[in-house]
């Protein structure tokens, strides 16, 4: 039977959840723990992805709550899978399967899966399921989860404006190189200069990302053909 297409929103939250596969349990060790969370804030760093919820104190499945806040999801969980998978460097099928995941359409749902997720920490280290960051001390020891997005969870807005407030927003690549050719007629600069100075195409980047809910590919794309990673990483550094 084929498989079934996944249903994507690259605004959407979602409830992952990935299992071993025949060979050997994903987590063999804390040692093997500690560089699964070191590869989730590489790439979420990467893909400017938000983690709200972890737990990888199991050894044969990890559970995440992500908000893919215009990165593809199927990427981000590429990024992670392969790059564990590179790490453990075992000779046969490290998960089964692709991993699980479903839309959290409604503040409600997100609550219970959060809520979820922190009832599986049992008797684990602290570090390996992030109910340690929802008290204000644990919110200090890593920075895997910010303070301000935990806050912004108790704003049942999330799902109807999203973390980033929009309005009027830009939607489809039409309505962004309209965008565009405002701005640059604006600032007398031609598409050709637009794309030499960094600089400027930086700014043009930031400011498509705050006034558009157009994906990180997409962005790069009207930058001259750049990656969601270089775009990801010229929006981290501003």
């Amino acid at each position: 039977m084929p498989r079934q297409a996944r249903i994507k929103d690259n605004y959407g939250i979602y409830y992952i959840y990935q299992t071993r596969g025949p060979g050997r349990p994903i987590f063999q060790s804390d040692d093997d723990r500690e560089k699964f969370l070191s590869i989730l804030d590489t790439v979420r760093n990467k893909f400017n992805v938000i983690v709200y919820a972890y737990c990888i104190a199991h050894d044969d499945e990890y559970h995440l709550i992500v908000n893919a806040n215009g990165s593809d999801i199927s990427n981000v969980m590429k990024a992670i899978n392969i790059s564990y998978a590179i790490y453990v460097d075992f000779p046969e099928k490290l998960f089964k399967d692709r991993y699980a995941s479903r839309i959290i359409e409604d503040h409600g749902a997100l609550m219970e899966s959060i809520y979820s997720i922190h009832s599986r920490k049992e008797n684990s280290p602290e570090l390996f399921n992030s109910t340690c960051f929802y008290n204000e001390e644990g919110l200090f020891k890593t920075g895997m989860l910010k303070k301000e997005d935990i806050r912004v969870l108790k704003n049942h807005s999330i799902f109807s404006a999203g973390l980033r407030e929009c309005t009027n927003c830009i939607t489809t690549i039409e309505e962004a190189y309209l965008r565009i050719d405002e701005i640059l007629k604006s600032k007398g600069i031609a598409r050709e200069e637009l794309l030499k100075d960094k600089d400027e195409r930086n700014r043009m980047i930031l400011q498509l990302r705050r006034e558009s809910t157009l994906s990180l590919k997409q962005i790069g794309g009207l930058m001259g053909g750049l990656s969601e990673s270089t775009v990801s990483k010229i929006i981290s550094n501003h």
